[in-house]
């Protein structure tokens, strides 16, 4: 899987790092030492919300970046990736649902912009 040069283009993404790896097994345990069991179900659809997402965005703290992927199922799927700088990849390093509310605060405050279907 890939972060696609057209969300790079969207969220004005400068770089030439694009593979996405993840554990699959680790992301899981991840999810179930956060209690995030609403998701879990989701786990087979991460390829689904990187290749179709409906919403991304940049999330900057500080020195640190993070792309946020949104598809709206049920729920709405928020899948978070941050660079691996030693690997030259992206990595999932959480998941988690958000409601309607905090999803359109994103949107309307600019962090999450809606990805074209093509």
């Amino acid at each position: 899987m890939i972060v696609k040069d057209s969300i790079k283009e969207l969220l004005g993404l400068e770089t030439e790092i694009s593979e996405i790896e993840y554990s699959k097994h680790g992301l899981k345990r991840h999810l179930e030492k956060r209690k995030h069991y609403d998701v879990l179900k989701y786990l087979n659809h991460i390829k689904d919300i990187i290749e179709n997402p409906d919403y991304v965005g940049l999330n900057t703290n500080g020195n640190k970046m993070a792309l946020e992927y949104v598809k709206c199922y049920k729920k709405n799927i928020l899948l978070v990736l941050k660079i691996n700088r030693t690997k030259d990849k992206f990595f999932i390093t959480s998941m988690y649902s958000i409601n309607d509310y905090k999803l359109n605060n994103r949107k309307f405050s600019g962090r999450l912009r809606k990805v074209d279907k093509k």
